[in-house]
């Protein structure tokens, strides 16, 4: 090869080499923009998932309701309405010195008392309806005395348990049988609500405003025709006011 043409060929080579310099300059400076861009979003992401707004998650309780007939209207008519976790333990015309003392709930071949089968639900709050056939009585300190019974039983199972009792509810007149007067239900409304005032854990439902007419008797509204149960709606207002206090007690 001549003189000429190696000159030439040198050039062409430098030439060469320039250009894939360049390319490579070109490539590493693209790449590195491109790695700050990825590494900032990253940051604002960061940022953004730190800043956004968190929301108390709670659990669902398991919540109890013992009583009366009143109870048994709940489960058939409020289910909807009520805590999904709700067990339903009840007896028409029960005591609650019954509750207690009673075994008539047949639970996986075995029969318990009503506290004992709450007992084994462990729940996390528990709410009372439950005194109306023992007004009659006008012994309130002995209704009391079974509710603080009740309550300190399903506690040993349950040491953050949460007890309301509902207040007992009008009649429609005076004299009806089975029942005490208005004045004798007001005073043991009275002895119950005192009772959860001192009693940490313990709070008191006044449910009388949902039916209760401006003479302090069961309202015609509410009164099914009996003078002492109530209508399905009056009912559901009062699973709509239980549910109200469930959901205050979960935040407690």
């Amino acid at each position: 090869m001549d003189r000429e043409a190696r000159a030439k060929k040198v050039m062409f080579q430098r030439v060469a080499l320039g250009i894939f310099s360049v390319l490579v300059v070109i490539a590493i400076v693209v790449g590195i923009r491109s790695c700050a861009k990825k590494d900032d979003s990253a940051k604002v992401t960061t940022v953004k998932a730190t800043k956004a707004p968190t929301t108390k998650k709670v659990k669902e309780p398991k919540v109890a309701i013992m009583g009366e007939c009143y109870v048994e209207d709940f489960e058939n008519y409020c289910k909807d309405l009520l805590p999904k976790k709700t067990l339903y333990v009840y007896k028409i015309g029960v005591l609650t010195g019954a509750l207690i003392n009673d075994k008539y709930i047949n639970y996986q071949g075995n029969t318990y008392t009503a506290e004992e089968r709450v007992a084994l639900y462990k729940p996390d709050q528990l709410f009372f309806l439950v005194g109306m056939n023992e007004t009659e009585n006008d012994t309130p300190q002995i209704t009391v005395k079974h509710f603080d019974t009740m309550i300190k039983d399903i506690k040993g199972v349950s040491p953050n348990l949460k007890a309301v009792i509902c207040s007992l509810p009008p009649v429609a007149k005076d004299g009806l049988d089975g029942y005490g007067t208005n004045a004798q239900i007001r005073n043991y409304n009275e002895k119950i609500k005192e009772y959860c005032d001192k009693t940490d854990g313990v709070d008191y439902l006044d449910i009388r405003d949902i039916m209760e007419d401006e003479n302090g008797k069961l309202s015609k509204e509410a009164n099914p025709g009996d003078g002492a149960h109530w209508q399905i709606s009056t009912t559901k207002e009062v699973a709509k006011s239980i549910k109200e206090k469930s959901d205050e007690l979960k935040y407690k």
